[in-house]
């Protein structure tokens, strides 16, 4: 980094040279040519500033995602061996319906998938608002578990218990593409943009393949 800096100002020292000859030869004060030459040059490196400062900060971010990532394949991968949910479509879910671990739901009830308390569950459940389609939010009850393991656990139960996720073809999937369109269909989510088309399907897809996820499916092909 320090030759790389050295660099630099030796090539700002030649264009400042420069110019000093030039202002001469048109007649303009070089004091003030110099003023606009180095207002430039400390402008732009205060943008090399900011980008570098940018880049650091996508970096702690990419860390803190792989590192969530990380902490749930494990669990991913035993409910594919034992349900047969993709772990690409497991690990997705778990990232947008948690936000990354970082939801209120996540890090307070270790509810990282978003599952509803309903007229079946008969743990812990807390209150929650949430949003349900492209500007309308509700109140609803969500399972609360002991541990994101136990979280990982129910969430392949749940659709294993529910004859509608069997009856749209989510355990018939041969990819993850199939499995997402098909916990669509069965109504795992309802979420809509702003023209009303469901988008839940797209969603996790486009995470799967941002993130390389569909990588830890292959593993076991």
């Amino acid at each position: 980094m320090g030759k790389k800096r050295i660099k630099h100002l030796g090539k700002n020292k030649k264009i400042i040279n420069k110019l000093k000859l030039y202002s001469k030869k048109i007649g303009i004060t070089a004091c003030v040519l110099l003023s606009i030459v180095a207002l430039f040059l400390i402008t732009k490196d205060l943008e090399t500033k900011e980008l570098e400062e940018k880049k650091e900060i996508e970096l702690a971010l990419d860390k803190d995602k792989t590192s969530f990532i990380k902490s749930i394949e494990k669990g991913a991968r035993k409910s594919y061996k034992k349900y047969g949910i993709y772990p690409s479509v497991t690990i997705a879910q778990a990232i947008l319906e948690s936000g990354w671990g970082q939801s209120k739901l996540s890090t307070e009830s270790n509810n990282i998938f978003g599952i509803k308390a309903d007229i079946s569950w008969n743990g812990d459940y807390v209150e929650v608002i949430t949003s349900e389609n492209y500007d309308d939010t509700i109140t609803a009850k969500f399972r609360k578990y002991e541990d994101i393991n136990k979280s990982i656990e129910d969430h392949a139960k749940f659709l294993v218990e529910n004859p509608r996720y069997e009856e749209c073809g989510v355990f018939k999937a041969k990819n993850y593409k199939d499995q997402a369109q098909a916990l669509e269909d069965a109504g795992y989510s309802t979420k809509q943009n702003q023209n009303g088309e469901f988008i839940y399907a797209d969603m996790l897809i486009d995470i799967i393949e941002r993130y390389g996820l569909h990588k830890i499916d292959n593993a076991y092909r």
